[in-house]
């Protein structure tokens, strides 16, 4: 079905994840990873495809894109040096206004990384025309010109569930913007939902770009009261069926969850959820753990990232502190991704990974001997770092402000002291027991 093992980016991208290439390929084959790279990117100079799923680094998705009345698509391609200097794996275009397929054109010349959109929003945004199978596959395909690598659609609704989502207890029946412009067509035209209808139009679309698809769900809770109910239980299983299909039809998927979930659900119900979809790859906006942080949204979602990141969860979107009200800026979605990477780092050394308990350890030796340049060196953003060394005025062998001259590493001795090793040296002689 997928024939990878013997591609030469697939290879280097499993010996960057440090997996092998022959356990990855059948991963893809089972659909517990995909590999996010389309036919448009194979020969795209500077691009670097992502492995996502069973046994991979977790990885953070930069949201980005114009809203409504947006058309200034400059400022977007601009802002993407400050979020590219974050290193998000991948980025997706949720613009809702047709600006996003040029957008999307001119992204894709200086994102770098695995590129996605939403077509729900070009498809259904003008709902009174109902949409015959040729427009409407013509319209999906001309959405992906650009050379996405992934697309992402409403797919967790039909009417049944519709229905039960307006007779439901929840506090807020979805927050899913495109799942409510489905709802909106699907009621105005009493009709089934074309992305069901024209499943396997858009199965081969994906097929022969070979475009990740990007099951999106709808019924993700907007309040912590309404996580695990029977509404998301339902979607689960029809999004389940959905992604059978598309296996069988030779096309890779991403399914999502995510939404607000407190914290001590999160264990409860990610694993349960990636078990009803098969081991799907998951991709999560949150978990949010918390409703009433406002202003500190990217703080919550971190947060959601580190519980969700130990027990399912595989790629994870860039919430940013103005969630809930505002439009991010870059500067915004560049924070988010940071946050993320945090959080990821974290997992990673939770997981045994050689280099990052390495990174961790040259860190704290470098700490130990005061040697600002060279715990820069190993900072997870050693600008950042750097900028903040200069900006404080520490040299090294001197110690911070915080202690001056009662610093511990100043008063307490201790034999055999490490040498502080710069990034890029050989590392230390690690193993993963040692953590």
């Amino acid at each position: 079905m997928f024939d990878l093992a013997s591609d030469p980016q697939f290879i280097a991208t499993c010996d960057r994840e440090g997996i092998g290439v022959d356990v990855a390929a059948d991963a893809v084959i089972d659909g517990t990873m995909v590999f996010l790279r389309s036919n448009d990117s194979r020969t795209q100079d500077g691009y670097h495809p992502i492995l996502v799923g069973a046994g991979t680094r977790r990885k953070v998705t930069a949201l980005i894109g114009l809203g409504p009345r947006d058309t200034d698509r400059a400022a977007i391609v601009d802002s993407m040096a400050v979020i590219n200097a974050a290193g998000p794996d991948a980025v997706i275009d949720l613009t809702t206004n047709p600006e996003g397929i040029a957008l999307r054109r001119e992204l894709k010349e200086v994102v770098g990384v695995p590129l996605g959109c939403c077509l729900t929003y070009d498809l259904f945004a003008q709902p009174r025309k109902k949409l015959g199978r040729d427009e409407f596959l013509e319209r999906f395909e001309l959405g992906l010109d650009s050379g996405v690598d992934f697309v992402l659609i409403h797919a967790g609704i039909n009417p049944e569930l519709a229905r039960m989502s307006e007779q439901s207890n929840r506090i807020m029946p979805t927050t899913s913007r495109g799942g409510g412009l489905v709802a909106r067509y699907m009621r105005m035209h009493n009709t089934e939902s074309p992305l069901h209808e024209f499943f396997d139009g858009i199965l081969e679309i994906c097929r022969r770009r070979g475009v990740v698809l990007d099951l999106g769900d709808i019924f993700r809770p907007g309040a912590t009261a309404d996580a695990g109910d029977e509404l998301k239980w339902r979607e689960i299983e029809l999004l389940a069926q959905l992604r059978h299909r598309a296996l069988d039809a030779g096309v890779q998927v991403l399914c999502e969850t995510g939404g607000h979930i407190p914290l001590h659900r999160i264990p409860e119900l990610i694993p349960a959820y990636k078990e009803a979809l098969g081991g799907a790859p998951l991709w999560l906006a949150g978990p949010m753990v918390v409703d009433n942080a406002v202003t500190l949204d990217s703080i919550v979602n971190t947060l959601g990232v580190a519980a969700a990141g130990t027990c399912g969860g595989d790629m994870f979107a860039s919430i940013t502190q103005v969630e809930h009200y505002l439009m991010p800026t870059g500067i915004d979605t560049a924070e988010a991704v940071r946050n993320v990477k945090v959080a990821i780092t974290a997992l990673e050394l939770g997981r045994g990974n050689t280099t990052e308990i390495a990174r961790q350890r040259a860190i704290s030796v470098a700490r130990r001997a005061n040697n600002w340049d060279v715990q820069a060196t190993h900072a997870l953003y050693p600008g950042l770092a750097t900028n903040a060394f200069i900006n404080a005025g520490l040299k090294t062998g001197a110690p911070c402000t915080i202690c001056g001259s009662l610093c511990p590493h100043l008063t307490a001795k201790k034999d055999h002291e490490e040498t502080p090793v710069p990034a890029g040296t050989i590392p230390l002689p690690l193993t993963v027991s040692e953590s």
